[in-house]
C-alpha cells in the first residue's frame, strides 16, 4: 500500500532530523535556492486580527469543566507564550433555542440560552456563564478586542418562535416592524458587557443570510432589504446611545454571493448573460440574496454605517486555482470598484468535511486558504470556525470528547498551532507587505508583513510539497539573521534556540515556518 503524504511527510521529517544530528544535509528540491525579496515599504492591507467563535462548545465546558482544565483550554487559544495567542474573541448571542427547539437541533449543545425570556422580561446577565468565563479568561490573557454576533433574532421576536426559519416562511424569519426591538436587545448586550470591561468593538447581527436555516442550530435567513432595516435601526441604536461599535455585516456564507452579477458571471467566464448566483435562497423569489458589495458599500449612507467594511465566509472555496486565487483577487476588484480603501473580514471558515482531522495535512490544506485569503482577497482579518469542537467533523482547532464520554480531554490539531504561525506573531495594526517568490510557485506560499513602526518583521512561508527548500531571503537590501517558528508533523510552533545566519534558511518539506527578524 503506498504511504499517504502524511505519513511521507513524517518520515521525511524524521529522515532530515537524524540527518542533522549526523551533520549530513537534508535532501533539497534543486541546487539552486528560491529567492524571496520582501519590500517593507510597500504596504498592502493591515491587519486587525486573527480569532476563532465560542460557539457551541465553549459554554458548557466553561461550566462544568475544571479550573485546571478549562485554564489548558485558554492558555491555548489566548496565550502568546504557549498557545496560539488569538487577538480577538467571538461571542456567541444566544437567542434561546435551548427551551425551544430541542428536536429540531442537531446535537443538545447547539441550543443556546438568551439572556432574556421576552419583550417585558428583565435580563437575566447570568446566563451563558460558560461564554461568560472565557471572555475573562481571554481579558486575563492580554485579548483586548472582542465581537458580538447573534447568528439569530431572540425567539420572541421571531416569526415561528424559534431560532430557525420554516421551509415556506418569509424571506425573514425576524418578525415584520420588529428591527428597532431587535437593535435595542443588541444594544443593551453590548452596554452590559462594556460596563463589565468587555469591549465589543463590533457587533454582527446576523449569520450567512443566503442560507435557509430550517434547523439543526441558531439562524435566520435576511434578504439584502430586510438587512438593510436592520442596519439602519442599529444605527439609529447606536447613535441615540452613543454606543461606539462598529458593526459587521454581512457575514455571507461564501465568497460569490459578495460580487455584483456581471463580475460573478466574469470569474468563472460563464457564456450565459442571465446567469447570476443561485446558491441559498435566490431561487425562492421573496428577494435578493445576493451581490452583497453593490448594495453595501454601493450605497454612500450604508457604506459610512458600517464604516466600509464587509465580511464573508471562505467556505468551499479551497480547492483549485479558479476558487482560491481568482475569485479572491475578483472580490478584491469588486470592492476596489466601489470603495479602494474598503476593508474586507474572512469571519468563518473550516474544512466542509466529515471525520476529524488533526493531521498535518489538513493544516496544510488551512494554511493554503489563509494565505491565499490575506494575499489575494486581502483580508484584514481572518477567523476560524469552532475553537473546540466535540464532533467527528474537520470544524475544530481543539476537540474533546466530552459530549459524547464525560472525559475533558483535549486533542489540538495541527491546524491550531498552523493557525498560531499567523495569529500569535502577526498583531493587530501589521501591514502586509509585498513579498516576491523567484521562481514563483504553487507549493511554496509566502507572505509578509512589519510591525506598526516598521522596525520588525514577520514572514509565513507555507510549503505543501514534499521536499525541504533554500531560501535565500532579502528584506529590502538585506539578508537579515532571523529567528524560525516551526509546525510540521514533529513540531508545534518550535523556535530555533538561537538566530539563523543568512544563507542558511530551510523550509522544511509539509511545514509552516514563521520567520521573524528586524528591518534594518
Amino acid at each position: 500500500m503506498a504511504r499517504s503524504a502524511h505519513t511521507r511527510r513524517r518520515f521525511l521529517a524524521g529522515l532530515a532530523a537524524a540527518s542533522a544530528g549526523l551533520g549530513l544535509t537534508p535532501r533539497l528540491r534543486g541546487a539552486e535556492p528560491l529567492a524571496l525579496t520582501v519590500h517593507p515599504d510597500q504596504h498592502r492591507q493591515t491587519i486587525d486580527n486573527f480569532s476563532a467563535s465560542d460557539c457551541w462548545s465553549m459554554d458548557p465546558i466553561g461550566r462544568e469543566w475544571s479550573d485546571e482544565n478549562r485554564e489548558h483550554i485558554a492558555d491555548l487559544l489566548f496565550s502568546q507564550d504557549t498557545g496560539i495567542g488569538l487577538s480577538l474573541w467571538r461571542f456567541n448571542i444566544g437567542a434561546g433555542s435551548a427551551a425551544t427547539d430541542g428536536n429540531k437541533l442537531w446535537d443538545p449543545w447547539r441550543g443556546v440560552e438568551c439572556f432574556r425570556d421576552s419583550p417585558e422580561a428583565p435580563y437575566d446577565w447570568s446566563r451563558q456563564a460558560g461564554q461568560q468565563w472565557f471572555l475573562q479568561a481571554a481579558r486575563e490573557r492580554g485579548v483586548d478586542r472582542f465581537l458580538a454576533g447573534a447568528n439569530s433574532p431572540p425567539v420572541w421576536l421571531t416569526v415561528n418562535g424559534h431560532a430557525y426559519c420554516d421551509p415556506n416562511g418569509p424571506s425573514t424569519n425576524l418578525r415584520p416592524g420588529a428591527e428597532p426591538a431587535f437593535a435595542q436587545f443588541l444594544a443593551d448586550v453590548v452596554e452590559h458587557f462594556r460596563a463589565e470591561g468587555y469591549a465589543f468593538r463590533y457587533l454582527s447581527p446576523l449569520n450567512e443570510p443566503n442560507w435557509a436555516w430550517e434547523g439543526g442550530q441558531e439562524g435566520c435567513r435576511f434578504a439584502n432589504a430586510d438587512m438593510v432595516r436592520l442596519v439602519e435601526a442599529l444605527h439609529a441604536e447606536q447613535s441615540a446611545r452613543r454606543l461606539e461599535v462598529d458593526l459587521l455585516v454581512p457575514e455571507s456564507g461564501d465568497y460569490p454571493s459578495l460580487l455584483d452579477d456581471e463580475r460573478f458571471r466574469a470569474w468563472p467566464g460563464t457564456d450565459d448573460p442571465a446567469a447570476v448566483y443561485m446558491s441559498g435562497n435566490n431561487a425562492r423569489g421573496d428577494g435578493k440574496y445576493r451581490e452583497y458589495i453593490r448594495d453595501l458599500l454601493g450605497n454612500e449612507r450604508l457604506r459610512a454605517m458600517l464604516n466600509n467594511r464587509v465580511s464573508a465566509h471562505s467556505y468551499w472555496t479551497d480547492q483549485g486555482r479558479q476558487h482560491l486565487v481568482d475569485l479572491r483577487r475578483a472580490v478584491r476588484a469588486n470592492l476596489d470598484a466601489y470603495a479602494p480603501d474598503a476593508t474586507l473580514w474572512q469571519t468563518e471558515y473550516c474544512i466542509m468535511d466529515h471525520t476529524r482531522d488533526l493531521s498535518m495535512d489538513a493544516a496544510l490544506h488551512v494554511a493554503r486558504v489563509i494565505h491565499h485569503d490575506l494575499v489575494d482577497a486581502e483580508v484584514s482579518a481572518w477567523h476560524w470556525w469552532l475553537a473546540v469542537s466535540p464532533a467527528d467533523y474537520k470544524d475544530g482547532l481543539i476537540y474533546t470528547d466530552y459530549r459524547q464520554t464525560g472525559e475533558q480531554n483535549v486533542l489540538c490539531s495541527k491546524t491550531l498551532w498552523v493557525l498560531g504561525n499567523w495569529s500569535r506573531y502577526v498583531r493587530p495594526g501589521f501591514r502586509r507587505v509585498a513579498a516576491d517568490l523567484a521562481p514563483a510557485r504553487d507549493d511554496v506560499l509566502p507572505s509578509a508583513f512589519v510591525s506598526p513602526d516598521g522596525r520588525r518583521f514577520v514572514i509565513v512561508v507555507v510549503n505543501t510539497s514534499e521536499h525541504d527548500e533554500a531560501l535565500q531571503l532579502r528584506v529590502g537590501q538585506d539578508a537579515p539573521s532571523l529567528r524560525r517558528v516551526v509546525t510540521d508533523d514533529t513540531h508545534d510552533l518550535a523556535a530555533d534556540q538561537g538566530p539563523t545566519p543568512p544563507g542558511e534558511l530551510r523550509i522544511g518539506a509539509g511545514s509552516v515556518v514563521t520567520l521573524l527578524g528586524d528591518v534594518a
